[in-house]
């Protein structure tokens, strides 16, 4: 079923981009609460993030959060943490994710895994339509009250998701994986310009970043620490991804229960993918629902196809539009 996709006006002020938002004030304050719940007695991260924001958070990120703030119950401050969730509790996320040419188009895949409450992050998902002069740019798919990216999309250009891992590499004060995302997003002009910028800033946390382009030849998975990045393209034109590192050594660095599920979940990908390549969005859908793939806290199946940007989006468990 087709989903509504929501336009964020780039053209607009910061503090103006997101005045839909105020017909979704319950939606906000309840998806906020719920990733808050998450950082209770975490004390140090409220008592630090004023420094942070200062030496990392752009003014107009913040202007964004200041708006949501304003029609919210929370403070800017508790929005930019809620916003900062992947960084901060990572363990928490799990994924699957590949991408495939078929047709002369890119086509790419992925299960998003993340514990919720009640099918919250289920139900309340959402795409949305960043544009200029009425033109899209790029689109992502996530929630309201959160303003970067862990899914994302630009048409003829590429697309980019994040999965989860865990190394022994310090965190950095750094820029947020999801808000360096949502910035390649807008300003990257090409693959090439965006796989360089994923592999060389900085960042504050781990991540696998699957990234796809409009070729057979542009289709590679990112490995980072925050300052380390090693990349892996495809192996057959198929290119997957889960939760743990191939390229990087990691030494003895600590898994989740969902990594303990990575290799289990990356095999079976590959397998389904290599055994009969899906060739529309629906046979994608098809492996991400696979039950050696789909896991009990998948909350969306996506597709995006690189050349159009349309985005096929399953709200998994949910009937909300």
């Amino acid at each position: 079923m087709k989903q509504t996709e929501h336009i964020i006006n780039l053209d607009l002020p910061p503090k103006q981009r997101w005045s839909f938002l105020v017909d979704y004030k319950s939606e906000v304050d309840e998806l906020l609460q719920c990733y808050l719940n998450d950082f209770e007695g975490a004390d140090f991260i409220f008592e630090s993030i004023d420094d942070y924001k200062r030496a990392v958070i752009s003014a107009d990120f913040m202007e964004e959060i200041e708006f949501i703030s304003s029609i919210s119950k929370f403070s800017s401050n508790e929005i930019l943490i809620a916003n900062l969730y992947y960084d901060i509790l990572k363990f928490y996320l799990g994924c699957t994710a590949f991408a495939i040419e078929t047709d002369g188009a890119i086509l790419h895949s992925r299960n998003l895994d993340w514990w919720t409450d009640n099918n919250l992050l289920s139900s309340q998902s959402k795409i949305f339509d960043y544009q200029r002069n009425g033109r899209t740019i790029f689109k992502t798919v996530g929630w309201v009250g959160f303003i970067g990216a862990l899914s994302g999309t630009k048409p003829g250009k590429f697309s980019v998701t994040l999965n989860a891992v865990l190394s022994k590499d310090a965190a950095e004060i750094a820029m947020p994986v999801s808000f360096l995302l949502r910035d390649v997003l807008d300003k990257a002009n090409s693959y090439s310009e965006a796989k360089k910028t994923l592999e060389k800033t900085t960042i504050a946390s781990d991540c696998l970043l699957l990234l796809s382009g409009i070729t057979s030849s542009e289709m590679v998975v990112i490995e980072r620490t925050p300052k380390r990045s090693a990349t892996r393209g495809p192996d057959n034109g198929i290119v997957c991804v889960t939760n743990d590192y191939k390229l990087i050594e990691n030494g003895n660095g600590g898994e989740s229960e969902l990594q303990a599920t990575s290799c289990g979940r990356y095999d079976r990908a590959c397998e389904l993918v290599g055994a009969k390549k899906p060739t529309n969005a629906n046979e994608c859908l098809d492996v991400l629902k696979d039950e050696k793939v789909m896991m009990g806290i998948t909350v969306q199946q996506m597709v995006f196809n690189n050349k159009t940007g349309e985005i096929e989006l399953i709200k998994t468990g949910a009937n909300n539009m």
